[in-house]
């Protein structure tokens, strides 16, 4: 397990930076913080900021799922921000992107590696 969860940000939008390895011994630790966040009466906004994720398990796309659904029964708004493109790439496939990016408005296939 090589993930950490850095929590920043108050009010209605708080920010989870995720730094690691993003797969399914990890998963859990993600869903507990984001479930951590909404406790705080304020909150009601929550972006993953996956800059730092140095691994993309297929496992991961599910508990995005159940993360985006929890902050959605608050009446929140669950962005992915910062996306790496391999990681992109595995949302796109699944059909989750436009679900989750937070980057754009858009659902486009990302770009192939040159």
């Amino acid at each position: 397990m090589n993930l950490t969860i850095t929590t920043s940000g108050e009010g209605p939008l708080v920010c989870l930076s995720l730094t690691g390895r993003l797969g399914a011994a990890t998963t859990g630790l993600v869903y507990d913080a984001v479930l951590a966040a909404l406790r705080a009466d304020t909150v009601q906004d929550v972006d993953l900021d996956l800059a730092s994720v140095t691994r993309f398990d297929p496992a991961a796309t599910s508990i995005l799922v159940a993360c985006h659904r929890a902050v959605h029964v608050r009446g929140g708004i669950l962005r992915l921000v910062n996306i790496p493109p391999a990681v992109r790439r595995q949302l796109f496939t699944a059909g989750l992107l436009g679900l989750l990016d937070g980057d754009s408005n858009t659902a486009q296939a990302p770009a192939q590696p040159g």
